[in-house]
C-alpha cells in the first residue's frame, strides 16, 4: 500500500503480537510486529494469510496492556519461510483505542515516561 494513502502514520514497536486465523484449528502463534498505526499493522508470520483474509489479533503493550481487534490483509510478500503482511485493523473496544493512541503518542517514548507517568 502506498504510505500517502494511509489514515495515520506507521511506528516502529517492538511488542508481542498475537494472531488467530478464524477457520483454521490450532491457526494461532505469535508474530513478529514490524510497525503499527491506529488504524494498521505489518507484521511476519508463517500462518497461511493471503490477500483480503481477516484475523484476530492481540498485541500487548508494554507496561499498559493488551489490546485486541480483527485484521484484513491489504498486501504480503514472502521472506524467506515467512510473510511480510500489511493488514488494517479495527479495535473493538474504546478504552484499548485510547490506550494504543496513548503509546503511539511521541511523548510516550524516552526515559522521562518511566518517571513521569501522567506526561501527556
Amino acid at each position: 500500500m502506498n504510505p500517502d494513502k494511509r489514515r495515520f502514520p506507521r511506528q516502529r514497536k517492538d511488542a508481542p503480537l498475537i494472531l488467530l486465523q478464524p477457520g483454521l484449528k490450532r491457526a494461532r502463534e505469535s508474530a513478529i510486529l514490524r510497525d503499527v498505526s491506529l488504524g494498521g499493522l505489518a507484521f511476519k508470520t508463517s500462518l497461511p494469510l493471503c490477500l483480503g483474509s481477516s484475523f484476530d489479533f492481540a498485541l500487548y503493550v508494554p507496561t499498559r496492556g493488551w489490546v485486541d481487534g480483527t485484521g484484513r490483509v491489504c498486501w504480503y510478500k514472502r521472506e524467506g519461510d515467512l510473510l511480510l503482511c500489511g493488514a488494517s485493523i479495527a479495535i473493538r473496544r474504546w478504552d484499548q483505542q485510547k490506550l494504543l493512541r496513548r503509546w503511539l503518542h511521541p511523548s510516550s517514548t524516552g526515559l522521562l515516561r518511566f518517571f513521569y507517568s501522567g506526561m501527556r
